[in-house]
């Protein structure tokens, strides 16, 4: 019997489904840079009250997606590749300091916590589910956070919604889902070994590849499309995964 990923409920559940799929739809290009968006509406179009619709309009601002001034409301901002990439190095150096932290502190049933979750994204992977990847990934790294014994780190990391690369990685960077979910095997061995060394390292890499992977990808499809194309898209890259 596979074992459920814990899920957040209410209205943070709402939120970050919200935010994923106006994500989604921005990085498709169904949602073009300067497209307004009303809380309003959108709560309409989700069957949901204004509060989370809020909630992941601020997420997104945040993270550059949106812009909101008094005057005109939020609108669908320009997000270019290096802004895209950029969030990838932030993630990897809170993280590393994670695992770290987690490698002399996590005792074994996180570990077996992390055995599980690899498991769920390789099922997920091989059913082609993802949805049920990406929860799994996000736990799995939020389960190393809280075995660092951090609060700070765990604050830091949901405050700046950095779980969101995992969804990043998935819609931009074209890599089979059954090697999405073995990149976190070398994470699981340097905890299980409690090398600090080891795991920061692992961690780093861990994150830190798949900005290059997203930097490398768009850079092609910018030299394969040539001067007429936008240099700095992202939504040609997201649109390939369709």
């Amino acid at each position: 019997m596979r074992p459920e990923v814990a899920r957040p409920i209410g209205r943070r559940l709402l939120r970050d489904e919200i935010r994923e799929r106006l994500m989604e739809e921005i990085l498709r290009g169904r949602l073009k840079p300067g497209t307004p968006l009303a809380e309003t509406h959108v709560a309409r179009e989700f069957g949901v009250s204004q509060a989370p619709v809020r909630e992941a309009f601020r997420d997104l601002e945040l993270l550059g997606f949106l812009e909101k001034s008094a005057f005109r409301g939020a609108r669908v901002r320009h997000i270019s590749r290096n802004e895209v990439a950029e969030i990838y190095p932030v993630r990897a150096g809170l993280e590393g300091v994670a695992a770290r932290a987690a490698a002399v502190r996590i005792d074994e049933a996180a570990l077996h916590r992390l055995e599980e979750l690899l498991e769920v994204m390789r099922e997920a992977a091989a059913q082609g589910d993802e949805q049920q990847q990406v929860e799994a990934d996000i736990a799995f790294h939020e389960t190393i956070i809280e075995a660092s014994g951090n609060g700070l780190l765990m604050q830091l990391w949901q405050a700046m919604r950095l779980a969101t690369t995992t969804f990043l990685t998935i819609s931009l960077a074209h890599r089979p889902l059954a090697e999405l979910a073995e990149r976190h095997l070398p994470l699981l061995e340097a905890l299980r070994a409690r090398d600090p060394d080891a795991a920061e390292a692992a961690m780093r890499r861990h994150i830190e590849q798949p900005g290059e992977w997203i930097r490398s990808e768009m850079q092609k499809e910018s030299a394969e499309e040539g001067s007429s194309s936008d240099p700095d898209s992202i939504s040609r890259s997201a649109a390939r995964s369709n």
